[in-house]
């Protein structure tokens, strides 16, 4: 017997097939086309997305070591806050709006100010912002009301793929938690905030709880897929909760450190932290599996995407960044880096509209330099971020890293030093996938115990342990940084042009 995680991101659906004691039987990877109807703009066509994770499946499904161990279970790990309309048949009925979208209902603003922030945490763990669920729904209606006019649904990935498979529209109470209307105490749509938005509640996919099947394939579905007649599908989650599950996170106090395009701590919480310590440090909140119910999202764009740039702007190859950073020694660049050319999350309040910036520059700066600044900006963001946490009262004892970052043992090993926080490598490479088959397993009863099973699922490789002696020599590097940035928010830097 074995499951099927499938991983729905952002630029391409991933498929894996898992026995039942972890090992990898197979995977297939589809990419995405995008869309770019105008600057800013990001669709996707849905689809588009579902036909090539059919075939995904039906090539997974052909595989002879799937054939030899065959699937029992299916879950879905969703990219958090795209959706779109479809009919009661599961058609979509336009693109889907990506995250990274820059379009606007015009509404975010005035639903905001609606309540405090405190109280948006204490509803729904997280700030309106345009791309929330709700956000984007009340664009449809606003833009497109011959298309919402024939829609019986709005439907995020895992929920799609739910109709498409089952014939239930099911969304899982992480997803479900990045929508305004989603209700932290009854885990419930609130009945008062969706007719405050003036929304129609059938629109809206069924919540349920994890560790609860869906329902078989259909049986024209699993005969066109090549996949038993009595697979099963489970609840998922979203794609931060299930590269969690997949790292093998699972207990208080160790965090996950997705070092990608994005540089994003989650850490599971048996409480969420009060919602003005949450606005402090910029994060917000949503409902995890297991004994921690609660998960921080510490999202922050400032990854390998703000890395690239500066590669390329001085023209630096990647493969040589450890030898020659080691080179360099053990103190701060001579160059001071703003990192954020797409702005920033956490752990700076207001930091969406900042800018990116070098300061220090001489004549006799090199690209080494430049790369180096770069590095440790994004590294003085990790450490102020993760003490924020810690002064919020969230424990922090251990990290376990993530993504094509955590491959720089120079860059690792300073982040392991600035947060003063030891940082474990996994070992598992597709996370996502995993993750979801692991709720899928904990979905058929498979599984009795979903936490100790993650730990199970993943190792470790390697031990980043804090060097105190590299800490003190960033002290008041990283104090000259924070009054930097201090002083950049300051500006309006929405003067300069785009």
């Amino acid at each position: 017997m074995s499951l099927i995680g499938i991983d729905v991101g952002s630029t391409g659906t991933k498929i894996a097939a898992y026995s039942l004691e972890g090992t990898l039987l197979g995977s297939v990877h589809a990419p995405h086309t995008p869309h770019h109807p105008y600057a800013g703009g990001w669709e996707v066509e849905p689809e588009e997305v579902w036909r090539n994770a059919a075939d995904g499946l039906r090539k997974l499904a052909a595989m002879d070591a799937v054939k030899h161990d065959p699937p029992i279970g299916i879950a879905v790990s969703a990219s958090m806050r795209e959706a779109f309309p479809a009919d009661a048949n599961g058609n979509a009925l336009g693109p889907c709006i990506m995250t990274a979208d820059t379009r606007e209902s015009g509404l975010e603003r005035r639903i905001l100010d609606q309540y405090p922030p405190e109280t948006w945490f204490d509803f729904c763990g997280h700030l309106p912002e345009r791309m929330d669920p709700v956000c984007r729904l009340l664009w449809w209606e606003k833009n497109r009301r011959d298309v919402m006019a024939k829609a019986r649904y709005f439907l995020g990935w895992g929920e799609y793929f739910s109709l498409r498979l089952t014939g239930r529209a099911v969304i899982d109470r992480s997803c479900a938690g990045r929508y305004l209307v989603y209700d932290f105490k009854t885990h419930r749509w609130s009945p008062g905030r969706v007719s405050e938005f003036k929304i129609r509640s059938e629109l809206l996919p069924e919540v349920e709880p994890w560790g609860k099947i869906v329902g078989n394939l259909k049986r024209d579905v699993s005969d066109r897929l090549g996949l038993p007649e009595d697979v099963k599908l489970g609840v998922g989650a979203n794609d931060c909760v299930c590269c969690v599950l997949g790292s093998g996170v699972s207990e208080i106090g160790t965090g996950c450190l997705i070092s990608g395009s994005w540089e994003d701590i989650l850490l599971p919480v048996e409480r969420s932290p009060p919602g003005s310590k949450l606005k402090e440090i910029g994060v917000s909140v949503g409902p995890f599996p297991g004994k921690a119910s609660m998960v921080v999202y510490a999202l922050n764009p400032t990854g390998s995407v703000a890395m690239d740039w500066a590669r390329g702007l001085v023209n630096f190859e990647i493969e040589e960044t450890d030898r020659k950073l080691n080179a360099m020694g053990p103190g701060p660049s001579s160059v001071v880096a703003i990192p954020h050319v797409s702005g920033a999350t956490v752990p700076w309040v207001g930091g969406s509209k900042l800018r990116g910036a070098f300061m220090g520059l001489t004549l006799a700066t090199t690209g080494p330099d430049v790369i180096k600044a770069m590095m440790e900006s994004i590294a003085y963001d990790l450490h102020y971020t993760v003490a924020r946490f810690r002064k919020a009262g969230a424990r922090v004892s251990t990290l376990r890293g993530v993504g094509g970052g955590i491959r720089s043992e120079w860059w690792t090993q300073l982040k392991a030093d600035l947060t003063i926080t030891p940082i474990d490598v996994v070992d598992q490479p597709e996370l996502g996938t995993l993750g979801a088959a692991l709720l899928a397993g904990y979905a058929l009863g498979v599984f009795s115990n979903l936490e100790e099973k993650a730990r199970a699922f993943t190792k470790t490789t390697r031990r980043f342990t804090p060097n105190p002696k590299r800490t003190e020599l960033y002290t008041e590097r990283m104090e000259f940084y924070k009054t930097l940035i201090a002083s950049m928010l300051e500006y309006d830097w929405s003067r300069l042009p785009t």
